[in-house]
């Protein structure tokens, strides 16, 4: 079930190797590993026909060949990327390779100027080679000989000069880059592979015809599926009364021949109690005079079900349809797998000349979609805690009371079940035959420390697991993936996109858009991750192609995830010692630690490194976080990731820059980045965050300049390190997010000639007491050039607003910005015509003091397509929109605008929610007094900490109100 996964990582890394600009390949090192790319696409099409067969066809079979594809490919993976590693890290280690772009410039404060002789200048950049002309940078004077020389610039008057600590061993005009020195590239001589990739074609196209024979002869599926009846069986249901109700009226409000209605969910969620309560519901009893219920499953006999529902429709096994004229009809099909159910579906709704309600239950949204073109769709929710304690109680101990001893326990285990039924049935089940109200056994289980829980999983796995087994070939190892993160995290888009990335999962693809298409396929879809939209969708009532802000796995996923991995060797997650210690870890791919010490314990870790050094790609410290060094994993060579975000290091950890294979790093460390850190020039992602975020008067930290010759990154996080922009021609072509970095103005006037496609900016800007705002302005119409930005986070780290200044200069800012972050800028509101005017903007968030003044008028018809607005900080009094403008806003978000007394809209104006958190009290007043327009319905939140005990006033407004 991981061959399709490995067939893309293998693709990708022959791709790399043959196109990478860093690599020279010796004759004839291309027709060696072509022959083998040769053979994956069409392995890779037949993998993808499993896809096409139904659900009730056995798997087994066809999944053991699947892990021996997997197998054979990793193997010849392994021997690949050892060989070009190895020849990597002995032409990077050869002296003459080694030399490092370094500048020496200690000793500048002595030789600068005390006098200005250029009242233009505002800035020094630092670089080799000549500057650019620009009138407010000087020329930077570079020694020619190759001995060296002190840099000569100017120095204002009044001006510290913070300057980097850099050093040279050579004069920066003869410095080269790792990956292309002289501009010879690294040679790669894979001659040596040469009798190993013909056995490698042989064993795949052997093994690719067991695969093809079993695909094409798979049998029927034998397993039990009673296990399905566990919550349905017309016992007591708790909780999920809104829903049930909802549906109840909907199936009797709806009046004509035929409607459709579904109840979608994952496993376990109670769709089938839902149904079967609202089918056996009295009202629901003498509304349908005829009523049939059908179980479909995997194994769906349509004809058999077809009978069925006639036999129960009519008490016979052939109908006339005259039987049904003029009447009510209800037909439950529950749990519906595949789309063969539209021929009964198609046949009850153009058959009889009656009122026909059909209701279906399912895991996947996508079989609704081929029914009917109108169905009704219901997502059953998860029980919120109340209903999952009582669900919990009344299954363990029937019609008593919970004892008030084990009461603080029970929460805790029903909150522990996170809201799925079967979960907490399961639980229930197995705490009512143990029979045990010692609150000590109770304690245990609320905390884990036994294996109530873990036999709970494993017996509800049999449930969840089909669910997997029938994903598409191209969802399951992201699937998988998603089970490595810690319980109850909520991972970032970005986070994900970047780690998939990295795996190689995807091939000949926009990353974006296959990571975008497989979380909305996982949930919104197949209802299989948990997730939470951003603020704009949260009101939407049809969301046709969401912005996920975080997704993560409910507990019970993440447990069958976690071993479909391990047993695939996909990745291990070790909390424990003796888990180090076992047979498997063996081979793995990827080392998950969620108990980060293990990793500083000598045994434990050369037992590791001797079972999967050679493997593993992924090293990830997912533990809590640890306030103490420990050893990173230096000792396995092929890795692709390290995650160590949850490990403080006092200082770089150096050892690592012999992994030269490395595509993501992400550290927390305090130290100097060194200027050797070019040896990593395949890194994608460089994430780097400091311990914490406190700053210290000190000389700022630099980003070394050789960032610059790493020509793959794609994501740079660097919190609290200063960026400086070389002055020679590298750029990173391919980088699309910088966040977190500190950037003078004079970097800012640079950035957009070397990130030309830069998609994602977040820089904090460090002004000096001589910048003015015409600077900032001159810094905004430098980013304006950069065509592909989409989000830009802007914020000034030492804020002064000057009141009653005047702006000579306009506000220029990109055309396609569809987020904008901006704080401590200090604009007057006039410039907010310019951002209303952005044809793009949907999200807008203003803090401390990023717009000054009393009043703010928004023009007509601009904001067009904004839908969230924040305003934080600001000494805004009266805040008025004209007619046209803001037409798609959804959310306002007031905070901590203690002058703020009128809100003004037309009443054409409409949006969902308005949150006030510490504002005016006339604000609220404000609100209240807004007219809505027709059928238009408002949320307003208002929180007030300014007494002594916090205050929240919740109310919904209505047009009509």
């Amino acid at each position: 079930m991981t061959a399709y996964g490995a067939v893309n990582s293998l693709r990708n890394t022959i791709d790399y190797i043959l196109y990478s600009s860093h690599f020279s390949l010796v004759d004839p090192s291309p027709h060696i590993i072509q022959s083998a790319y040769e053979e994956l696409q069409p392995l890779q099409e037949i993998l993808e026909r499993l896809d096409s067969t139904r659900t009730s066809k056995s798997r087994k079979k066809v999944n053991a060949l699947d892990g021996k594809i997997k197998e054979l490919i990793w193997e010849f993976q392994d021997l690949l990327e050892s060989l070009v590693y190895q020849q990597i890290l002995s032409q990077v280690k050869d002296e003459g390779i080694m030399k490092e772009r370094v500048w020496d410039l200690q000793g500048l404060l002595e030789s600068l100027p005390s006098q200005v002789e250029d009242e233009g200048m505002k800035e020094v950049a630092w670089g080799f080679r000549s500057l650019p002309s620009h009138p407010q940078i000087p020329r930077l004077h570079h020694a020619t000989t190759t001995r060296r020389r002190r840099l000569v610039v100017r120095k204002p008057k009044g001006r510290n000069f913070n300057t980097p600590k850099i050093m040279s061993e050579s004069e920066a005009s003869q410095s080269r880059s790792l990956a292309d020195v002289g501009g010879e590239r690294l040679s790669i001589d894979l001659h040596s592979l040469r009798h190993h990739v013909p056995s490698f074609i042989h064993a795949l196209k052997y093994t690719k015809r067991e695969y093809i024979y079993e695909l094409l002869n798979m049998a029927e599926d034998d397993e039990d599926e009673s296990i399905y009846s566990r919550i349905g069986t017309k016992s007591k249901m708790i909780g999920l009364s809104d829903q049930f109700q909802q549906l109840k009226e909907s199936l009797m409000k709806r009046y004509g021949r035929n409607h459709f209605f579904a109840l979608v969910g994952t496993a376990g969620i109670g769709k089938t109690a839902l149904a079967e309560a609202v089918f056996e519901d009295p009202e629901i009893l003498s509304h349908f005079q005829r009523r049939a219920w059908v179980t479909v499953g995997r194994k769906s006999r349509i004809n058999e079900f077809f009978l069925d529902i006639l036999d129960q429709i009519y008490g016979i096994t052939q109908g006339d349809d005259e039987r049904l004229q003029g009447e009510k009809c209800l037909i439950v099909l529950d749990d519906v797998w595949e789309r063969q159910m539209d021929s009964v579906m198609g046949y009850f709704q153009y058959k009889f000349d009656a009122s026909i309600h059909i209701l279906v239950t399912t895991r996947d949204r996508n079989t609704t979609f081929t029914l009917v073109h109108s169905c009704s769709i219901i997502l059953v929710r998860f029980l919120n805690q109340e209903e999952s304690k009582e669900l919990l109680c009344e299954k363990v101990f029937g019609e008593n009371i919970c004892p008030f001893q084990l009461d603080k326990a029970a929460t805790k285990i029903a909150k522990n079940c996170e809201g799925l039924p079967l979960v907490i049935v399961t639980v229930a089940d197995i705490l009512s035959k143990a029979q045990n109200t010692d609150p000590k056994y109770w304690d245990d289980v609320a905390e884990m420390r036994n294996s109530v829980f873990t036999d709970a999983y494993n017996e509800i796995s049999k449930v969840l697991f089909p669910s997997y087994n029938y994903l598409p070939q191209y969802l399951k190892m992201p699937f998988l993936y998603m089970g490595v993160f810690p319980r109850d995290y909520d991972i970032p888009l970005s986070k994900i996109m970047n780690m998939l990335a990295t795996e190689g999962l995807f091939h000949n693809k926009s990353l974006e858009d296959s990571v975008s298409q497989c979380l909305e396929e996982l949930c919104m879809y197949r209802n299989l991750a948990l997730f939470s939209l951003t603020s704009i969708y949260r009101y939407s009532s049809r969301i046709v192609s969401p912005k996920y802000k975080t997704c993560r796995l409910h507990s019970s996923w993440q447990h069958v995830c976690r071993g479909e991995a391990q047993k695939n060797k996909f990745y291990h997650v070790l909390k424990k010692l003796v888990e180090g210690l076992e047979d498997g870890v063996k081979g793995q791919r990827c080392l998950c630690l969620e108990n980060n010490l293990l990793f500083g314990i000598k045994d434990f870790r050369k037992f590791v490194r001797l079972n999967c050094a050679s493997s593993t790609r992924s090293l990830l410290f997912f533990g809590p976080y640890h306030q103490y060094p420990i050893p990173v994993g230096d000792d396995f060579k092929l890795l692709r990731k390290l995650d160590a975000l949850k490990l403080r290091l006092y200082t770089f950890p150096t050892e690592i820059l012999t992994l030269v294979l490395l595509k993501y790093l992400a550290l927390t460390c305090n130290g100097e980045l060194p200027t050797t850190i070019s040896k990593l020039f395949n890194l994608q992602v460089l994430i780097i965050h400091p311990h914490s975020n406190i700053r210290i008067c000190r000389a700022p930290s630099y980003v070394p300049i050789q960032i610059w010759d790493m020509q793959e990154l794609e994501h740079i996080e660097i919190l609290g390190k200063s960026l400086v922009a070389p002055c020679h021609f590298a750029s990173l072509k391919k980088l699309s997010t910088l966040v977190g970095v500190n950037a003078s103005i004079c970097t800012i006037l640079e950035l957009s000639q070397k990130v030309p496609c830069l998609r994602k900016l977040g820089v904090q800007i460090d002004l000096t007491p001589y910048d003015d705002h015409n600077d900032l302005l001159s810094c905004f119409g430098c980013i304006s050039t950069l065509e592909n930005l989409e989000t830009l986070k802007c914020s000034i780290i030492n804020p002064v607003v000057k009141y009653n200044y005047v702006f000579p200069s306009s506000l220029l800012l990109p055309r396609g910005l569809k987020k904008l972050h901006l704080s401590g800028m200090g604009f007057s509101w006039e410039y907010m015509d310019v951002i209303g005017s952005l044809p793009f903007l949907e999200v807008l968030k203003l803090r401390a003091y990023a717009f000054w003044g009393s009043t703010w008028e928004a023009r007509k018809r601009s904001f067009l397509r904004l839908k969230f607005l924040l305003i934080e900080d600001s000494d805004l009094v009266q805040w008025k929109a004209r007619s046209g403008s803001f037409p798609n806003l959804i959310c306002v978000n007031m905070k901590h605008c203690y002058k703020l007394e009128e809100i003004h809209w037309p009443s054409e104006i409409s949006f969902n929610e308005i949150e006030l958190v510490n504002c005016n009290p006339l604000a609220l007043t404000s609100v209240k007094q807004l007219q809505l327009r027709t059928y238009a319905s408002l949320e307003v939140t208002a929180f007030s900490s300014f007494d002594k005990k916090p205050i929240t006033i919740k109310f919904m407004r209505r047009y009509d109100d």
